[in-house]
């Protein structure tokens, strides 16, 4: 008895197979490319938009109303799934 080394023989065959079936052979995919995922250490500097005293102060009330009826809503989603885990746990004990 070969002990399986048949299945061993198939899938070194079948890896042959797709690898010549690969159609890219980029540099990306064969070697360790950590430079490239990583910054030089070099940083650039960020150009922000200027805005007047005024269009701050209404972008700023813009995004606290925004975050404001955000918190709500998380609220009555909490509320709701709390009513609905009691309601359901009371089902089950009754």
């Amino acid at each position: 008895m070969s002990g399986g080394a048949g299945h061993v023989a198939d899938m070194n065959n079948r890896m042959k197979q797709n690898r010549s079936m690969k159609t890219s052979n980029k540099s990306k995919f064969k070697s360790n490319n950590r430079d490239l995922n990583f910054s030089t250490g070099k940083s650039e500097k960020l150009n922000f938009k200027k805005v007047s005293v005024e269009e701050l102060a209404r972008i700023k009330t813009e995004i606290r109303k925004k975050a404001k009826s955000e918190r709500k809503k998380e609220r009555i989603i909490i509320a709701l799934a709390v009513l609905i885990l009691l309601i359901i746990w009371t089902i089950f004990l009754a």
